[in-house]
């Protein structure tokens, strides 16, 4: 038998041998050890089938073979072949076989799912072909790198082969995203390993170089899956990023030419605020099973302060009516009634992305039965630009958009404050009222009766009173001097709802600096007796102890919270599920980013935390009775 008749009946579907995969199999699949062959991958926009082989010796020929009909003999350099070749709208299956002379050639095949996009989108896919919608008399063209189509973009001829990538490049995964004098501890690091894709794809149509009717952006993700979690894909122009100038994710040219050492933290471009670093970008969120929620275009910009330093950084999205829809219109939460956001922080756990990465998440998670403002939480695997961009937590973002969704109360009435009274969101003017709080408490005598029932007229003092248990319980390090946000409703109303009070209520958040360390430490001793702290952080609870109705309630709502919210059993049980949630999704992780370093160091640090709990409550209880003499 000739050599092209025995490659032809080795690869046959259909004859000279009878274990062809059945048509449901969607993965490929791969026969003989040697030579060993695979398909890697098609470059849609040259129009090339690229795959390895290994076998001994020379590899004498390589056969590929389209619906059991065979179209050529691929070219074979080394370890590689490729041969060009465009896919009909018709085609079902292809197979490689390579023979090396020495015995049975190794061959490989995969089957071909058929995907439309007008077609209700889903994110999992097998391998699959894409066809984009035409229209007579418009040409349509296509990126695949995140890019917006223009009128030099490829043109689309024949349907997409959408593979699931082996060993392709990911440009933007190995851009440094803090500079080189960076500490050790948190200086960005090259991926471990190669970095995992999923195909994005962006059309549009145009008559000749004018841009018409219909455009697109979608993400598939080929013989993949992150099991339990959501996913979220960025598809955003590179440079808006990652560009010297203007890329808000790297150092880039504001740490070129003001890099200040002097702070901990240094500068970069995503260091910067405010609109002129917002950037346009399209946005979709899946939920576990891949079923999309939403599609839309957003504004993006960094979110966070010094975190923003570390190689991952978190993001800001903004629902805008110019872009897209006015908001994100989703059921995010499972555990919220909330189902409209008009910002998301998608976040990286802040300087936690070290060591746990579920260590805010899961502190919040814990005060869901009190009255304060809380953050919902739900991890979520991240992609950019078709790029893994490893596990982070979709938030809340605390702002006026958010305390009107959660009370039904005018965000055009709200004031936000932080630290010592700085205005964050309101109106001129709208600090004044807990400036003159203030300094009503550093003037009047809080023991008696009435200037305490006048403090309790302008804040809500059971609220104070959980804010602050659980930072002293969570012992905090970066707080109360820092992290700090309170509001108020700025046109009370009289029998209203509690929200419309018109009193000041506290905002929890950056968990990142508590629960670990030294579970002895006396975080009360140091809020109620530490001369280092500045006066405006710890005048409210210091001057409120001196009324002995306050610290009743206070020491009564404590030794509650620790019988019931921090109870050992309850707080692991929280730990264990969020651990459940994100543990196999870990070593992906660790894999891009390589922080935390390993995930025997990861399990180390969340152990702590779970010893942290064990032992916390009790030692409160001697801290409360050192304070207070119980």
């Amino acid at each position: 038998m000739s050599r092209s008749a025995l490659l032809l009946c080795a690869v046959s579907l259909s004859a000279c041998r009878g274990d062809a995969p059945a048509p449901d199999e969607p993965q490929q699949h791969v026969e003989q050890s040697v030579p060993y062959v695979t398909i890697d991958g098609m470059d849609n926009t040259s129009g090339v089938l690229h795959g390895t082989i290994q076998g001994q010796g020379a590899i004498r020929a390589v056969g590929v073979l389209v619906d059991g009909e065979l179209i050529g003999w691929a070219e074979v350099r080394g370890n590689q072949w490729t041969l060009r070749w465009r896919p009909s709208p018709g085609t079902r299956s292809v197979s490689v076989v390579a023979h090396d002379g020495t015995g049975e050639p190794g061959r490989t095949w995969l089957e071909l799912d058929h995907v439309a996009f007008e077609a209700p989108h889903a994110l999992y896919h097998a391998a699959s072909l894409l066809t984009l919608p035409t229209e007579e008399g418009r040409v349509t063209r296509f990126t695949l790198d995140g890019t917006p189509p223009t009128a030099s973009a490829p043109v689309y001829t024949a349907p997409l082969m959408l593979l699931r990538p082996t060993g392709e490049p990911a440009p933007l995964s190995n851009i440094p995203t803090n500079p080189p004098e960076t500490p050790v501890e948190w200086l960005w690091l090259p991926p471990e390993e190669p970095v995992g894709r999923a195909s994005v794809v962006r059309f549009q149509q145009f008559e000749g170089t004018t841009p018409v009717g219909a455009s697109g952006t979608r993400t598939y993700l080929i013989g993949a899956s992150h099991g339990p979690l959501p996913v979220m894909s960025l598809t955003v122009e590179p440079e808006h990023l990652f560009g010297f100038e203007h890329g808000i994710y790297v150092p880039g040219r504001t740490h070129a030419e003001d890099p200040r050492p002097e702070w901990i933290w240094g500068n970069g471009n995503y260091h910067q605020g405010g609109k002129d670093w917002e950037r346009p970008l399209h946005v979709e969120w899946f939920l576990p099973e891949g079923t999309p929620v939403f599609s839309q275009g957003a504004g993006v910009r960094i979110h966070g302060s010094g975190s923003a330093a570390l190689p991952h950084k978190s993001l800001r999205l903004y629902a805008r009516e110019e872009l897209g829809p006015k908001t994100f219109r989703a059921a995010v939460f499972p555990d919220s009634t909330v189902d409209e956001f008009t910002r998301l922080i998608v976040r990286t756990s802040g300087q936690d992305l070290l060591s746990t990465k579920i260590r805010d998440c899961a502190l919040q998670g814990l005060l869901r039965e009190t009255s304060l403002h809380l953050q919902a939480c739900r991890p979520t695997v991240l992609y950019i630009n078709g790029e893994y961009w490893g596990l982070h937590e979709l938030r809340e973002r605390y702002d006026e958009y958010y305390l009107a969704s959660h009370h039904g109360i005018d965000r055009k009435k709200v004031a936000i404050l932080e630290l010592e009274g700085v205005l964050d969101t309101g109106e001129d003017g709208d600090e004044a009222h807990y400036l003159a709080l203030l300094d009503y408490v550093r003037t009047n005598d809080l023991s008696l009766p009435e200037h305490f029932a006048h403090v309790e007229s302008q804040m809500d003092v059971d609220d104070f009173i959980d804010y602050q248990i659980a930072e002293v319980f969570f012992a905090n390090t970066d707080w109360p001097d820092n992290n700090v946000k309170f509001w108020r409703y700025t046109a009370p109303e009289q029998g209203g709802p509690a929200a419309k009070d018109g009193r000041w209520r506290w905002l929890l958040y950056d968990l990142d600096g508590a629960f670990w360390g030294d579970p002895a430490a006396d975080s009360l001793a140091r809020l109620l007796t530490d001369a280092s702290l500045p006066e405006w952080s710890v005048l409210l609870v210091r001057k409120l102890m001196t009324n002995l109705e306050f610290k009743r309630r206070f020491v009564a709502r404590f030794l509650w919270h620790l019988d019931h919210t921090f109870a050992p059993a309850r707080v692991t049980a929280r730990l264990d599920a969020l651990e459940a949630q994100v543990e196999a999704e870990m070593p992906a992780h660790i894999a891009r980013w390589r922080y935390p370093e390993s995930m025997e160091l990861w399990r180390f640090h969340v152990d702590a935390m779970r010893a942290y709990a064990q032992v916390r409550p009790a030692h409160v209880r001697q801290h409360l009775e050192a304070a207070f003499g119980l």
